[in-house]
């Protein structure tokens, strides 16, 4: 410090001597004038003129005394001409001279260049190594105004105002900037009526004009007075409209006449507002704006500003949803009305607001019967626990009833019933109801044994709806009629003929035709006739498929008690009908005409039959009838033509089988033996191991007899295929028919032992297909698979026996099972050729159908599924399936028309499965297409008609989102998300499908 105090001393005694020299300048050397030409320069704050003898001085005379204060001047001047390399003059000064006497202001000069730069942390740090007491006057208020201001732009404000009230007293220069700093420091500390008294004394300061009004109008709208600040506010933009503070005047004017209440102002002050701005604006602001136009019932508007700041979890927040909410009811938009409210019901921030919303958000469930998550029940149930004494309560309970009386959601409803103690008669009532369609609901989707158990509780409460338990019976008797009992199914729609007032209703008559249909089964012909009969006289469609069936029927009744002359009347109606059953129409009249002995007029009806119908499943039978008439007619010729026609056409058939061993037959009666030989050798080569086969060696032996070819049969047989022989070796046979009683008595493990030992005795014995079909059945009835499938291998050696046709089903369920699909579906393919039964060709389409699907192969699976689709017995589950698997085929080859057109007919019912989701994919193919409106209304209608395949109507949900942020409707994308993310609860992918798609709508 000493040493400090001896420079400055030392340094002005150098500078008096200098100013002493100056005075007699005429005798000082041409560097010494220089040096004293730029000190007075620089004195006199030239600082540009200054620099050029400083430099020129401190060149030629560096070992001067004065260099070191030269070098000071020359620094400053730079300073003070703002060049670019000040601040590295000044530090390269200090780090030259650190001990010199001008360090503190160099300090300070390199501080206020930071405080110009608005660098205001770095200047504050310098600033604080600075001695204020070492500077001039004016300098210390300079750096006093400088540290004030670096500390308010720090957020520094309480060391701001003690830095101005220091700058007060120690000059009036800077009153004024004083007295406003420290008005705006009140002003942020919240003391408005200081803040206030500070700016009014500035209005008309030439520096501050532009600043003061808008903090005077401020705080007269925090301090509500409306009018002062409007004023003040309007006075300000007639003078200057295009300051920066003037969006924010009118900002002050939309909130001064929003809580004045003159929202028709508000709103065009704050559209100006919002309109002029350049960065996202106060949420409270578009708030406000949104709720103006809500009061002006501007809804549509209200509405969509309102929306615009519903991505922060407040208060806010959950009164603009409620406002939305309203908003849409206004504009008769219920469904986006529901989805508002039930997000500001789900917020707990403000419980009157959330009351309010849960009375609505209630109430538009109610009125849009909008259930798709058993949201209505949820919605009534919340509100009475979270409201118990809410005004509303009453009301929300009468409504309640209503809802589980109409709701779509039934597991839902029916949980909430039962957490009800003591439920009333219309409660009762309406769970019976619930329980009736959760047994619709489980029987449409092939779910019986669930369906029955419904059915059985809703008729248990019977007693409270006598429409709802006649109904239950019906479907109950439909239920049990799938199940194979058919003695309950008759008792359930003899219940529901007695109880049912609706004899209008379509099933009214139908329940006489599944009469008829069980007494038919039950060969009980003559009562199930009378039904049939019944359900004519009911039938109002006359042209209907179940017409022509039932004619039918009839004709059967009367054909098996020979009562023919009726059995033909009805089977002509039948025919007449021109339904695709008219074919077994035709084939029934024809058998009759045989029966009656008109062959001529069996072979007649048979040809017309074929013609009319070549694609038939009775063409194989109606050959074979054919064939047959012509044997009856002694028309041996034309027998063998037909019956070869038949062998030819559909050589895998059963039926042909027996055409071609008749084949030989006529032959050997004719007496044309080589002709019968050749007719009974294809059979053996054809259809080995076959009962046929069997025969035709017989009749192939007599014939040989006969011609006394003896050695010629002997050669024959040992060529057979299949070890075939002509007799049947006694020890073989015993074996085999000792094991066979067994297995008749039921003994399985015995039989099993006993039927294994017959073919390790005798591999290639007579009875060989015998013993392995009833190991099959024995290995069946043990669920021993692997059993099965090795014997039913056996069978199929030699694949036209007796026994293939059971062996392939047995084989197919299996591997079914197995999911070995490409193996299913070719044993499907053997099966279909040769089903010799109208049930197990079907079984042979379902299983090829679902073989071709599974493995994927499309093509097959369009063609299954055709073939199944032109039966008119397929069942209506069994149809929906294949039009399902027939539409996603179609969608993987790209045929989209096609599928769409499965798809619409599937979507027609959303209560199964395939329905649900042939809704979702219309609307993604119209959402792909970029038809975004029509995307729109079909899922709009499928969240209508909901489902209770909750994961497709979820979906369906998603997929709106993405078509509104499509159509640039992001509000109601984020809403229908929000919806479904507060309703939807299973664990699956739609929650982080959910996630995705907000965080993308938040960006």
């Amino acid at each position: 410090m000493k040493k400090k105090f001896i420079q400055i001393i030392f340094a002005f005694i150098c500078s008096s001597s200098i100013t002493i020299l100056a005075q007699t300048s005429n005798i000082l050397p041409p560097t010494l004038q220089l040096y004293e030409t730029g000190k007075r320069l620089f004195e006199e704050k030239n600082f540009a003129a200054a620099i050029l003898p400083l430099q020129n001085f401190v060149r030629q005379a560096p070992e001067s005394f004065s260099f070191q204060e030269a070098e000071y001047m020359l620094a400053c001047s730079y300073y003070e001409l703002k060049d670019v390399n000040s601040i590295t003059i000044l530090r390269s000064y200090l780090k030259k001279y650190p001990d010199s006497p001008h360090s503190n202001r160099i300090y300070a000069l390199i501080a206020s260049h930071y405080f110009f730069e608005e660098k205001y942390d770095e200047a504050l740090a310098i600033f604080n190594s600075v001695h204020p007491n070492f500077l001039s006057k004016e300098e210390q208020a300079e750096m006093t105004y400088q540290l004030a201001i670096c500390n308010l732009k720090t957020g520094k404000t309480q060391e701001a105002a003690i830095r101005f009230a220091t700058l007060k007293t120690i000059s009036n220069k800077y009153n004024q900037d004083c007295l406003y700093y420290t008005s705006y420091i009140r002003y942020t500390q919240q003391k408005y009526e200081v803040a206030l008294d500070g700016f009014l004394q500035l209005q008309n300061n030439l520096k501050y004009k532009t600043f003061v009004p808008y903090y005077i109008a401020q705080i007269y709208l925090i301090q509500k007075q409306y009018s002062k600040a409007k004023e003040i506010a309007k006075g300000y933009l007639k003078k200057d409209s295009q300051n920066k503070h003037s969006i924010d005047m009118y900002r002050i004017l939309g909130e001064s006449y929003y809580y004045s209440e003159n929202y028709q102002q508000a709103t065009k002050f704050f559209q100006t507002y919002l309109n002029s701005l350049n960065i996202k604006p106060q949420r409270n602001i578009v708030y406000m704006l949104g709720l103006a136009y809500y009061k002006t019932k501007v809804f549509s508007k209200a509405a969509a500003t309102l929306g615009e700041i519903t991505t922060t979890h407040d208060e806010l927040t959950q009164n603009a949803y409620l406002h939305m909410g309203l908003a849409y009811l206004q504009l008769a938009e219920k469904n986006k009305a529901r989805m508002a409210f039930e997000q500001a019901a789900a917020d707990n921030t403000n419980l009157k607001i959330k009351e309010q919303a849960a009375y609505n958000y209630a109430l538009c469930i109610h009125d849009t019967s909008f259930s798709a998550f058993g949201e209505s029940v949820n919605a009534f149930e919340q509100f009475l626990n979270e409201f118990p004494k809410s005004q509303y309560t009453e009301e929300i309970n009468s409504y309640l009833v209503e809802v589980y009386m109409n709701t779509r959601n039934y597991q839902y409803a029916l949980k909430s019933i039962d957490r009800i103690s003591n439920p009333g008669m219309r409660i009762m009532e309406a769970k019976q109801k619930i329980l009736f369609q959760l047994g619709l609901q489980a029987f449409t989707n092939s779910s019986f044994e669930e369906a029955m158990k419904y059915f059985t509780k809703s008729i248990s409460l019977g007693q409270y709806n006598r429409e709802t338990k006649a109904n239950s019976f019906y479907w109950r008797g439909e239920t049990f009629y799938r199940l194979h009992d058919l003695l309950k199914s008759s008792n359930d729609f003899k219940e529901y003929l007695s109880i049912s007032k609706t004899v209008s209703s379509k099933m009214y008559p139908i329940a006489h035709y599944n009469l008829g249909y069980i007494n038919f089964e039950q060969k009980n012909y003559s009562q199930a006739e009378n039904w049939f009969i019944k359900y004519i006289n009911l039938e109002k469609e006359k042209n209907s498929l179940t017409l022509a069936d039932t004619y039918n029927r009839i004709g059967d009744c009367n054909f098996y008690i020979r009562n023919f002359s009726t059995a033909t009347e009805y089977y002509s109606k039948a025919e007449s009908m021109n339904t695709s059953n008219g074919d077994y129409s035709f084939y029934q009249l024809a058998i009759v005409s045989g029966l009656q002995k008109d062959y001529s007029g069996k072979i007649t009806l048979l040809n017309r039959l074929m013609g009319k119908y070549p694609s038939s499943p009775y063409i194989t039978n109606a050959l074979y009838e054919k064939g047959r008439s012509y044997v009856q007619m002694n028309n041996n010729k034309q027998a063998i033509n037909t019956f070869k026609e038949l062998a030819q056409r559909y050589p895998q058939s059963p039926i042909s089988r027996k055409a071609s061993a008749e084949i030989g037959l006529l032959y050997y009666q004719d007496e044309d033996y080589s002709q019968a030989i050749k007719a009974y050798k294809n059979v053996i080569t054809q259809y080995p191991e076959s009962e046929e086969a069997e025969l035709a060696l017989r009749d192939l032996k007599s014939i040989y007899i006969d011609t006394n070819r003896i050695s010629d049969f002997t050669t024959l047989v040992s060529s057979l295929p299949g070890n075939m022989h002509v007799s049947t070796n006694e020890q073989d046979s015993l074996t085999y028919v000792a094991a066979e009683k067994i297995y008749m008595r039921k003994n399985i493990l015995q039989a099993q032992k006993s039927l294994n030992s017959y073919l390790e005795k005798y591999p290639n014995g007579a009875f060989k297909i015998n013993a392995h079909y009833y190991l099959c059945l024995i290995g069946e009835k043990q669920r021993n698979d692997k059993m099965v499938l090795d014997h039913s291998a056996e069978i199929l050696k030699y694949p036209n026996n007796q026994f293939a046709e059971k062996a392939l089903i047995f084989r197919s369920e299996i591997l079914f099972k197995q999911k070995k699909y490409n193996e299913t579906l070719e044993l499907y393919k053997q099966l279909q050729e040769s089903a010799s039964t109208y049930e197990n060709r079907s079984l042979a389409q379902v299983g090829i159908l679902r073989s071709a699907y599974l493995s994927n192969n499309d093509s097959q699976t369009i063609d299954a599924a055709n073939n199944l689709l032109s039966d008119p017995k397929i069942n209506p589950e069994l149809r929906t399936e294949a039009t399902y698997d027939r539409a996603k085929s179609y969608l993987k080859l790209g045929t989209d028309k096609k599928a769409m057109t499965d798809l619409r007919t599937l979507s027609k019912d959303t209560r199964n499965i395939y329905g649900a989701e042939a809704k979702y994919l219309i609307a993604q193919k119209l959402y792909d297409a970029k038809e975004y409106e029509s995307a729109e209304k079909e899922l709009l209608d499928f969240i209508d008609k909901s489902t209770p395949h909750a994961y497709w109507l979820a979906r369906g949900f998603i997929l709106l989102s993405d078509v509104y942020v499509a159509m640039n409707k992001k509000l109601d994308a984020r809403q229908y998300l929000l919806s479904l993310q507060q309703n939807y609860h299973a664990d699956d992918n739609i929650k982080s499908m959910i996630k995705n798609r907000l965080q993308k709508l938040n960006k």
